[in-house]
């Protein structure tokens, strides 16, 4: 089982170009992992819903960054795309092993969004691994449908080595596996190759965006929302789950699973807990990050 120890550290930012100085919220975990002999730093970053608003676009679109641009500002009044470029500095500073994303970093997948998404990205010095939220692909017209799959789904794929329903950073002592589950049940595109990746044996770290439940997350989740944005629980203000969420789960936390670690977003807020099972895995959920918050994740070996 993975060691935990939390602390919260705040730190300030410069000014970018110009722009407000604003602060960073930045969790720190501390995850021992049997086996591991390294030291690693891992950034988590979720839920930014960074809009570049940009001309000629549809009157459609334009109404509708128009109506959530300004609910994506932290508390100095910085928006969420010009609060990530610090970021992007902050990995390369910390240089840390890799940075995380979790979904819902940008909040449509206009031309502008992917387009400065991926000019953000190649700036950073390490790797990412990048999942999807519910936002990144979808127009409140077009959400979760086949035809918004099919137009808007392929263009995240240079950004998600080629595939939005797995993908993996090897790290050879472990491994993070990206997962799709932004409609709010697992992609089945996970399997087989999941199940082969546990089959492994490595310690695994699961990066997702919508959280799995437990009992932390869903009563914190049930208070902030008005609708199920937790998978599992149905009867108890969860999202009902499928029979491919199911195996998943089953598989994260079997007996002989070797997960340390989920980490998930969507949420907006901060949260610590279990996923119960054959086993206990723990489960981090980052807080929002165009409200200046994220995860500063230290794997070590277990003592």
């Amino acid at each position: 089982a993975a060691i935990v120890l939390s602390v919260v550290s705040f730190s300030g930012c410069g000014g970018i170009g110009g722009a407000v100085d604003w602060e960073k919220h930045i969790s720190e975990e501390t995850v021992g992992i049997a086996g591991v002999t390294g030291e690693y730093t891992l950034l988590f970053l979720t839920d930014t819903h960074a809009i570049v608003r940009s001309q000629g676009v549809s009157e459609q679109e334009a109404a509708n960054e128009e109506a959530r641009y300004p609910t994506f500002f932290n508390e100095e009044s910085v928006p969420s795309a010009e609060q990530f470029p610090e970021w992007i500095r902050y990995a390369n500073e910390k240089q840390v092993d890799a940075v995380l994303l979790g979904g819902d970093i940008i909040d449509t997948p206009s031309q502008a969004n992917v387009q400065w998404l991926e000019e953000q990205l190649s700036g950073l010095d390490m790797p990412y691994l990048y999942v999807n939220g519910n936002h990144d692909w979808t127009y409140p017209w077009e959400y979760m449908t086949e035809a918004g799959k099919e137009s808007y789904l392929p263009l995240l794929e240079p950004l998600m080595n080629g595939n939005t329903s797995i993908q993996t950073l090897d790290f050879g002592e472990f491994a993070i596996v990206g997962i799709d589950d932004s409609p709010g049940q697992v992609d089945g595109g996970v399997f087989p190759a999941y199940e082969e990746i546990l089959a492994e044996g490595r310690p695994v770290i699961v990066l997702a965006h919508v959280p799995f439940m437990t009992q932390s997350v869903l009563e914190k989740a049930k208070e902030a929302w008005s609708s199920p944005v937790v998978i599992g629980a149905g009867n108890y203000g969860g999202i009902y789950p499928n029979e491919e969420f199911e195996k998943f789960v089953s598989l994260t936390t079997g007996a002989d699973s070797p997960v340390e670690l989920v980490l998930a977003g969507h949420v907006h807020f901060y949260d610590r807990d279990v996923i119960e099972g054959e086993r206990q895995v723990l489960q981090l959920v980052g807080g929002a990050g165009f409200q200046g918050e994220a995860i500063l994740i230290h794997i070590t070996g277990e003592e």
